[in-house]
């Protein structure tokens, strides 16, 4: 399931209607939006009718005259709008083969700081809606605006008030950039002398979007004929299940059977001595080691979120139970309960800080939820969801990228120039001025003795 969006920059242009409709049918799209249009209504049904044959079409005619945005969507899906302003549709969107409906924002906003304003507070009052909260929603289109600083390329003082607003517009609704593949930046002025390039276009999603579709991901592209990027986005449901490699828990080492397992382990292995040998010994260990390790955190941090929860449940029910029937036996039960509960919470919040790698909070405050959220959003934008081939394919499953990405460094690596003609010896000779005499050089070939060892 895939979806679209592209500020066109003026659609009346017939040039531009074959390379939109080819890129419609190539992406297998089921919805999206078109941006900038500068079609008057009486010609957008025509436009709509030639490019996306027999899709839906919804736009915002009513606040303003030359339709910023329009909406398009195949017979496959549906679509009920909830919202329109002049900068922002906002839609709840069932599709293809799903049961629950998602809420979709299509943004094309103003040019001025101050007309965004408008939009930033539709936005805040969407996020307040009990319709949307707690929903997966997905925010995209062009912001006419950058989010953070090196999304702008140009060298001139920039104005930091609108990038503030739209900062805090993020942060009040918990919004977040999709994972993205692409150019980072989106715009350019097109301008021979003082070109200026900015990231204006981008997806956002919110925290219940990044539960729902861990593994959703958009693509910026060129498309040739705007001054913007395209965009696509490919939405998927659920995560993969791929074996992970190994990772040492940190908080492993906090186990009263840690110690005592490393030193059984160590004691029955082959010991290591000073020798040539030594590091590769030494790193067979530590494989061996690693299956013993795994089960300890298995045993241990398997689930812990859902162990914590458990724990903090009959720790509640101990203590309405102290209450109702105040003897020492209860009281007893209810240390027992919150002793389990505080050493599952102070553990899980160590694992997800390491997890999300997330410094500069003290431990002990209790960050859990931060933590979580921003592990949850590091494995999402870092993992790699597709890779283009030399042939111009793609490669979109978790085995066709591993094909791909061995191939590609294996040639990579094994590459020999065919002019490459090595150095010779005397070339060495020239660069290195110490050379071994031959009784060195003798030593040097000599085979190690007992004795030596």
């Amino acid at each position: 399931m895939s979806d679209f969006f592209w500020n066109i920059r003026g659609f009346n242009k017939k040039t531009k209607h074959p390379v939109v409709r080819d890129w419609i049918r190539r992406g297998l799209f089921q919805f999206g939006c078109i941006l900038e249009t500068r079609v008057k209504e009486a010609k957008a049904s025509r436009i709509v009718e030639s490019v996306f044959g027999d899709w839906s079409f919804l736009s915002n005619y009513e606040n303003n005259r030359l339709g910023r945005i329009w909406i398009v969507w195949s017979p496959k899906v549906r679509v009920t709008p909830c919202f329109k302003s002049s900068q922002v549709i906002t839609c709840a969107i069932l599709l293809d083969g799903m049961t629950e409906e998602i809420f979709c924002s299509f943004v094309y906003a103003a040019n001025t700081v101050e007309q965004r304003r408008e939009l930033w507070q539709d936005l805040k009052d969407h996020q307040d809606s009990p319709m949307i909260k707690n929903k997966p929603w997905l925010i995209f289109g062009d912001f006419n605006e950058i989010l953070e600083d090196d999304e702008h390329s140009g060298n001139e003082e920039m104005s930091y008030t609108g990038l503030r607003e739209f900062q805090h517009v993020a942060n009040y609704c918990s919004l977040m950039d999709m994972s993205y593949q692409g150019p980072k930046l989106t715009w350019s002025n097109k301008r021979d002398n003082d070109l200026i390039c900015k990231k204006l276009d981008r997806t956002l999603m919110n925290d219940s979007w990044i539960q729902s579709f861990p593994q959703a991901y958009c693509v910026f592209e060129a498309g040739g004929c705007s001054d913007h990027l395209r965009c696509r986005i490919v939405i998927k449901e659920g995560m993969a299940k791929i074996r992970k490699p190994f990772k040492f828990i940190n908080a492993a080492v906090e186990f009263p059977e840690f110690l005592p397992l490393i030193q059984e382990f160590w004691a029955s292995t082959e010991p290591l001595f000073n020798s040539t040998s030594a590091m590769h010994r030494l790193d067979k260990k530590l494989k061996l080691l690693k299956p013993l390790l795994r089960k300890l955190s298995k045993d241990h941090i398997g689930d812990i979120v859902k162990k914590t929860k458990e724990a903090w449940g009959i720790l509640c029910d101990r203590q309405n139970t102290t209450m109702l029937n105040p003897t020492q036996e209860n009281m007893r039960e209810e240390s027992i309960a919150y002793d389990r509960w505080n050493f599952l919470s102070i553990l899980e919040e160590k694992i997800l800080s390491q997890k999300a790698k997330v410094h500069w909070l003290g431990i002990g405050d209790g960050n859990n939820k931060h933590f979580h959220r921003a592990a949850k959003v590091r494995e999402v934008r870092n993992a790699i969801r597709e890779i283009h081939r030399e042939d111009g394919t793609i490669a979109v499953t978790q085995e066709e990228i591993k094909e791909e990405a061995v191939r590609h460094f294996s040639r990579f690596l094994s590459h020999k120039p065919e002019d490459f003609v090595g150095i010779a010896e005397n070339e060495l000779k020239q660069l290195l001025d110490f050379e071994c005499d031959e009784n060195d050089m003798r030593l040097l070939d000599k085979e190690v003795s007992a004795e030596e060892i």
